[in-house]
């Protein structure tokens, strides 16, 4: 039976700026052709696009160690510590630099905070690879904060500089940067978080606001993927983390006229466009 389904998909969909540039400087590597090309960890957070990647000779691995000189290292659009750079460059590994500029505007920041004396406050997710890149440029002199209550843990600090996680939560940062007012007397405080992510957050809470469910589709790793996802669940909305069309239950849409979807910054045109086919199935009742 038929579930007429209307889909409406987020006008900031599919691929970030920072990503788009990673993939086209891949590329442009495999197309000049160069060979072993490694990424320390994934070069961005969706499997499905590793994979092709990987099916393409872009090969994740774990450490420097695992990569020989001559072969070719791609610096992700996360960003990395410094001194991995400095030690590829040694060891002859060429260098495809795909960082996100909005990232390595956040790294000069803390760069340059550390070298006139004051501390270095990185606002974000520790875990994060992006948070331990930008930490890293400040070469020991970075704390890590991702919540308003760790701020009651910092030591005493006269001068400080606030960078933040491009893709952190601008409401919970603020938050942050309050407490830390309250405590630190010479305060500079560095807004990195990028605007792209604030526009697809608030055209999903839009979105959200006019459907019966709506689909979030990323990697179940990529961070502010699952930030969109527990944003629409923090509010009461009927909300799925789905990672391709494979994930979806027809059964969801039962009781559904109104479906949004909205995606991850790292989420390839091609799954969105399988999860929209998807949709007209079952919408036709074929499924």
């Amino acid at each position: 039976m038929s579930r007429r389904l209307e889909v409406i998909l987020s006008p900031h969909t599919g691929y970030c700026f920072g990503v788009k540039r990673a993939m086209r400087l891949i590329d442009d590597g495999l197309a000049r052709g160069e060979t072993g090309i490694r990424t320390i960890g994934d070069v961005i957070h969706n499997p499905q696009a590793v994979e092709r990647l990987r099916a393409r000779g872009v090969l994740p691995v774990s450490s420097l160690d695992e990569i020989e000189p001559g072969q070719t290292l791609v610096i992700r659009a996360h960003g990395v510590d410094p001194v991995i750079i400095e030690m590829a460059s040694r060891r002859g590994i060429r260098i495809i630099d795909t960082t996100c500029p909005f990232v390595e505007r956040a790294q000069t920041y803390a760069r340059r905070t550390a070298e006139e004396g004051r501390r270095v406050i990185v606002i974000g997710d520790p875990s994060h690879p992006e948070v331990r890149g930008i930490s890293a440029q400040a070469r020991g002199r970075a704390i890590i904060v991702q919540s308003p209550d760790q701020t009651g843990d910092l030591p005493p600090i006269d001068a400080a500089g606030v960078v933040i996680q491009t893709t952190f939560s601008r409401e919970r940062a603020m938050e942050i940067v309050a407490r830390l007012q309250e405590r630190i007397a010479d305060l500079r405080v560095y807004d990195t978080i990028c605007q792209a992510t604030e526009l697809r957050r608030e055209a999903t809470r839009e979105l959200a606001a006019s459907v019966d469910m709506i689909l979030v589709i990323g990697g179940k790793g990529s961070s502010n993927t699952k930030r969109l996802y527990q944003m629409c669940v923090d509010r009461g909305i009927p909300a799925r983390f789905i990672e391709t069309a494979d994930d979806i239950d027809p059964s969801w849409f039962d009781t559904c006229e109104r479906v949004g979807l909205t995606t991850g910054t790292s989420t390839p045109d091609w799954i969105i466009e399988d999860v929209l086919a998807r949709l007209q199935n079952i919408s036709r009742g074929d499924e």
